[in-house]
Order: C-alpha cells, then sequence, then structure tokens
C-alpha cells in the first residue's frame, strides 16, 4: 500500500542521484585517465525485505549502475565500487533521531566510523591490477 510519489522519491534519491553524481563525477575523471568512484550502499541493495520496497529498488538499482560504470569506465583508468554498509552507523544521526535503537544494539551492534573509513581509504588506494567491486562492511555480531 506504498505510495506511488514516496516510491519515485526514494528512487530519484538513491538511484537517479547517483546517476547524477557519478556523470559528473567521471566526466572529470577521464580526462586525467585516473580516479576512484565509490557508492554507498546498503543490504537493501541485495536482497529485498518487507514494507521497504521503495529503497530496496532503488539501492539495487544504485548497485547495477555502479556495476555498469565499472565496467564502462574501468577500462579508461577509473575504479568504480559498491560499498554495503549492512547495519546501523555509530553516528549523530542514530543518537539524535533513534537513540532507543542505538542504546538496543550498543557499540558493538553499531558500524563505527572509523572502520568505514578505513575501508574507502583502502578501496581509493588500490593499484588497478587488484580492484575491488564490491566491500560488504558489517559488525562482528550482525546476522546476516
Amino acid at each position: 500500500d506504498m505510495d506511488a510519489e514516496y516510491f519515485k522519491k526514494s528512487w530519484e534519491s538513491c538511484c537517479f542521484g547517483g546517476f547524477l553524481f557519478g556523470r559528473e563525477a567521471v566526466r572529470h575523471m577521464v580526462k586525467s585517465g585516473r580516479g576512484t568512484l565509490l557508492f554507498t550502499g546498503a543490504s537493501a541493495s541485495l536482497r529485498g525485505r518487507a514494507n521497504f520496497g521503495a529503497f530496496n529498488s532503488a539501492k539495487a538499482g544504485l548497485r547495477t549502475l555502479a556495476q555498469a560504470m565499472a565496467k564502462e569506465y574501468g577500462p579508461k583508468g577509473i575504479h568504480v565500487g559498491h560499498v554495503v554498509i549492512d547495519g546501523a552507523i555509530a553516528g549523530d544521526k542514530i543518537m539524535r533521531h533513534l537513540p532507543e535503537l542505538a542504546k538496543k544494539l550498543g557499540e558493538d551492534g553499531m558500524i563505527n566510523l572509523e572502520g568505514i573509513v578505513e575501508s574507502y581509504v583502502h578501496l581509493y588506494r588500490q593499484s588497478a591490477g587488484a580492484w575491488t567491486f564490491e566491500l560488504d562492511l558489517r559488525t562482528s555480531i550482525e546476522k546476516w
């Protein structure tokens, strides 16, 4: 019983927004013959969940867009990757808007920001001979 406008806005934000950002980024990177473009996904990129159809389909669309861009721009020296963030991120947003959930999950149940940054930097620094397309990040106790 989802509202069509809600579905459209979710797709525009996640998938179409990723397209616009990616298109503009690679326009500049192609000129230099190198660059890194990393898209952030979620577990919804890989599997659907009841009552999350808009988000699931938008994130799945972003993932396949990233795959297409990786295949198109990889040969031009641009590393395109997709990072699946599988869980809540320990940051200000969850603490402000969902404090009960943050308390329930606890520090060990949320992905820490430093770990996310380390992973993105690792992807950025990879040599073209061994590029990662997709990386899943989750806590050690996440049920998947």
